[in-house]
């Protein structure tokens, strides 16, 4: 998959499309987290299920009552900080 960015459209907040999608890390009915051509983003609500998924388009489609979505860093898997962690310790 090239690198195209990424887009998240929200429909009456029941409905999310995203696209630039890499891998779904997680799922619960209350919060979804991904890796995305960004970064990890998480989604958060009610009674969320995945629609669909695929890998090779990179979309993601999710319903439920959606209250929020993050984008966020992945900790390092080694637990090393980065150089400003490191200044500001």
């Amino acid at each position: 998959m090239e690198q195209n960015g990424q887009n998240v459209c929200l429909f009456s907040r029941r409905r999310m499309e995203l696209t630039g999608i890499r891998e779904v890390e997680s799922f619960t009915d209350e919060q979804i987290t991904a890796e995305s051509e960004l970064g990890m983003i998480a989604v958060e609500g009610k009674n969320l299920k995945i629609e669909s998924f695929h890998n090779e388009q990179g979309t993601l489609k999710i319903n439920g009552e959606f209250d929020s979505f993050y984008y966020y860093t992945k900790p390092d898997a080694d637990g090393k900080k980065g150089i400003l962690a490191k200044l500001f310790r």
